[in-house]
C-alpha cells in the first residue's frame, strides 16, 4: 500500500550520548585503523568506542596510534580469543558504560562518512528509536538501496521535518526487512532504552547476516519511530574478511547460511504477533528458502564438496520440515529438468 508523502512533524529530544561496538577480527594491516579515523572525524562525536578484539590474526593494539587514542578519549580495547562476530559484539555492548544512551554498530573493515553519526543524532533527536542509513560498497559506485528495495522504502515514508535527507518508515517491520531488507549492520543506531540487554544469538553458523536479522527485528517490533537516510553515508569494505566471503552458491558455506536463514525466519513466526499478511509472508519466504536449500545440497552432493551430507542432516534436525518438503518438490525439480532436456534435444522444426 502506497503512503501518502506528507511531511512527518517531529518531537525534540535529548541528544543521544552514543557509544559505537566494532569487533574486529582481520588479517590486513590498516582497516581497523581506517574505521576508526572514520569515528575521529565525525561531525558528532559518539562518548565511547569499544573495540573487540576477537583473537585477530592481526591484533587491535597494531592499529592504533597514539593519535588515535588521544582523539579518541573514549576508547577502549579489549583482545579475547576467537569466538565469533556475534560474541564480540555482545561483549563490547557489556562493556559499554551506563552513560551511553544511543548504540552504533561498525565492523572493523567498513567506515563511515563524517556526517554519519550527526545524522543518526538528528534523527534519534527527534524521536526514532531505530535509524539506518543508506552505504556504499568499497570500490563501486553501487548502493545498498536497490531498485526494488529504494522503491519500497519510498512507498512506505515520509520526509522528517527540520531534517533533510531523514525519512521515517510507516510500514510494517515485515514489509521493511523480510523481502528486501535494506539494513545494513554498519549503518544502524538505535536507542538503548528500547532493548537495555540486546544479544546477538551464537546458535547461528553462517557468521552472515542472519544474526543482524533476528537482532534487528526484536528491536525493530520494540520501536515506535524507525527512521533512515536515503544517502549513503559509509562504506562496507570489501579487502578484509567479510562476512559474506565464500558464502555464493555451490559453496557448502552457501547451504549454512540457508539453514541459517531459516531459523531466523521460523523464529520471527514463533515470537511476534504478526498479522495473517505477514505470517503468509513469511510463510512463503520459508518454503522459498527451503527449495533453495535442496538445489544446493543436490549441487554439492553431486559435485561432492566438503561436508555436504553432515550440512543437510544438521538442516534436517534443526528443520524437520524441510525434509518433508523436499519429498514433495523434488520430483517436481526433476520432472522440469526432464522437460527442459527433452525440449532441448528436439530437432528444430520448420
Amino acid at each position: 500500500m502506497h503512503i501518502e508523502s506528507r511531511i512527518v512533524t517531529s518531537t525534540r529530544a535529548e541528544p543521544p550520548r552514543i557509544g559505537v561496538v566494532i569487533p574486529y577480527f582481520q588479517r590486513q594491516a590498516g582497516l581497523l585503523h581506517r574505521a576508526l579515523s572514520s569515528i575521529r572525524t565525525q561531525e558528532y562525536s559518539p562518548v565511547q568506542v569499544v573495540v573487540i578484539d576477537d583473537g585477530s590474526p592481526r591484533a587491535a593494539a597494531e592499529e592504533i596510534t597514539a593519535t588515535l587514542r588521544s582523539a579518541l578519549p573514549g576508547l577502549t580495547v579489549i583482545r579475547q580469543a576467537n569466538r565469533g562476530a556475534a560474541a564480540a559484539r555482545n561483549a563490547a555492548l557489556d562493556a559499554l558504560g551506563r552513560e551511553i544512551s544511543a548504540i552504533a554498530f561498525l565492523d572493523g573493515d567498513d567506515y563511515w562518512e563524517p556526517a554519519h553519526l550527526r545524522t543518526a543524532a538528528a534523527a534519534l533527536s527527534r524521536g526514532a528509536d531505530f535509524y539506518f542509513a543508506n552505504q556504499r560498497i568499497e570500490g563501486t559506485t553501487t548502493d545498498c538501496f536497490r531498485k526494488q528495495a529504494r522503491r519500497d522504502l519510498l512507498a512506505n515514508s515520509r520526509p522528517v521535518s527540520e531534517a533533510p535527507g531523514i525519512m521515517q518508515w510507516a510500514g510494517s517491520v515485515a514489509a521493511l526487512v523480510a523481502v528486501n531488507n535494506p539494513i545494513g549492520t554498519s549503518s544502524v543506531v538505535f536507542r538503548r532504552a528500547i532493548m537495555p540487554q540486546v544479544r546477538f544469538p551464537r546458535t547461528l553458523r553462517a557468521a552472515a547476516s542472519a544474526e543482524d536479522i533476528w537482532v534487528w527485528w526484536a528491536l525493530l517490533m520494540r520501536s515506535s519511530i524507525i527512521m533512515y537516510c536515503l544517502e549513503p553515508t559509509g562504506t562496507y569494505g570489501t579487502a578484509g574478511m567479510g562476512l559474506y566471503q565464500h558464502s555464493t552458491f555451490g559453496s557448502v558455506r552457501y547451504l549454512v547460511r540457508v539453514a541459517d536463514d531459516l531459523r531466523v525466519r521460523r523464529h520471527v513466526l514463533n515470537s511476534y504477533l504478526l498479522n495473517p499478511g505477514e505470517r503468509h509472508l513469511l510463510q512463503e519466504l520459508i518454503a522459498v528458502r527451503r527449495e533453495e536449500a535442496l538445489v544446493s545440497a543436490l549441487h554439492l552432493l553431486r559435485r561432492r564438496q566438503g561436508n555436504a551430507l553432515t550440512e543437510v542432516m544438521y538442516l534436517w534436525r534443526d528443520d524437520p520440515v524441510c525434509a518433508a518438503s523436499w519429498c514433495v518438490t523434488l520430483p517436481k525439480l526433476l520432472y522440469a529438468q526432464l522437460r527442459r532436456t527433452s525440449v532441448r534435444s528436439r530437432p528444430d522444426s520448420y
